[in-house]
């Protein structure tokens, strides 16, 4: 092998063994992920979302963040972004679940209008948020 073959298939290895390093060990965003459950009328809600939003009101500033209801669950911990501890304000939006593309229904027909509340997020709540959506 030539010494510029050489140098060329080792700088290949060595670029391509950084960018495998480089997801090695990744440590999550500081904060929290948004996790917990959506009801309403006592029932998971079966498909929608979920919006919280830092309440400055209330001097609370940072990121927003969004996820899919599915079943009642939400789950924001693949995203970007986290939770601080602190008030939030909340926007739900929720689908019975019954799909009609042809209706442009992807997720259903709405549930309620959307519906908004606040609620504090803490260490030891963070991971298992509970919202009664209240008719």
């Amino acid at each position: 092998m030539s010494k510029m073959i050489r140098y060329c298939v080792l700088s290949m290895i060595a670029a391509a063994a950084i960018m495998l390093a480089g997801g090695c060990g990744a440590s999550q965003p500081a904060g929290h992920a948004a996790i917990g459950k959506v009801t309403y009328k006592g029932k998971p809600v079966p498909r929608g979302s979920i919006l919280l939003s830092p309440d400055s009101s209330k001097g609370h500033t940072g990121p927003a963040i969004s996820a899919s209801i599915v079943d009642g669950m939400f789950d924001s911990s693949q995203a970007k972004q986290r939770l601080t501890s602190g008030a939030y304000r909340v926007r739900i939006n929720g689908f019975d679940g019954n799909a009609q593309p042809d209706r442009e229904l992807p997720l259903g027909q709405q549930m309620f209008a959307e519906y908004t509340t606040t609620i504090e997020v803490t260490d030891d709540n963070a991971g298992d948020l509970m919202i009664e959506v209240k008719p």
